[in-house]
């Protein structure tokens, strides 16, 4: 696979994983120990008129009861109808999902949530600014050498030895 379009790949997909943990992040109610995304009309308007791309896995997910597999499975799904055969060629999704880039691209994120939770829960913002709140904190120098780190299998990024990248 080409390094541009395996980069792609991977920009591509990381963006429907964080789209998913962003709707999961501001449209999640509980109702009888059960789990729903539930987007306000006003709301899903809006995804639409912004995310036009990525809005189907709004409509895909939204007034459903959701779980860890079901979100996943979702996800995939869509990622696969949306990329596979139609703008990456045979198996370049599936090589993407199990690749070191995408897993690493996908902790990253995870710890950059993680460190930013209390901002995001503050008041939802737009999808859109969490992805340029996230590019701008990638650009932090300690970001880059964490990453550097982590691509050069000074870690696993399922299991890292360090959490700490601020």
């Amino acid at each position: 696979m080409a390094g541009d379009q395996y980069a792609s790949a991977v920009a591509d997909i990381a963006q429907v994983f964080m789209f998913e943990q962003w709707l999961r992040h501001y449209f999640v109610v509980e109702r009888d120990g059960k789990l729903f995304i539930e987007i306000p009309q006003d709301d899903l308007t809006e995804i639409h008129g912004k995310q036009t791309g990525l809005a189907g896995l709004a409509d895909m997910l939204n007034n459903g009861e959701i779980s860890y597999e079901k979100c996943q499975a979702m996800v995939c799904a869509f990622v696969g109808a949306r990329f596979d055969g139609s703008k990456y060629g045979p198996e370049v999704i599936s090589r993407t999902l199990d690749s070191k880039a995408f897993k690493i691209e996908m902790y990253v994120f995870g710890v950059w949530m993680k460190g930013h939770e209390s901002f995001l829960d503050a008041e939802r913002l737009p999808f859109a600014e969490w992805l340029e709140m996230y590019d701008g904190w990638k650009s932090l120098d300690q970001v880059k050498e964490y990453r550097r780190k982590l691509e050069a299998g000074g870690g696993d990024p399922n299991q890292p030895s360090s959490a700490c990248v601020h």
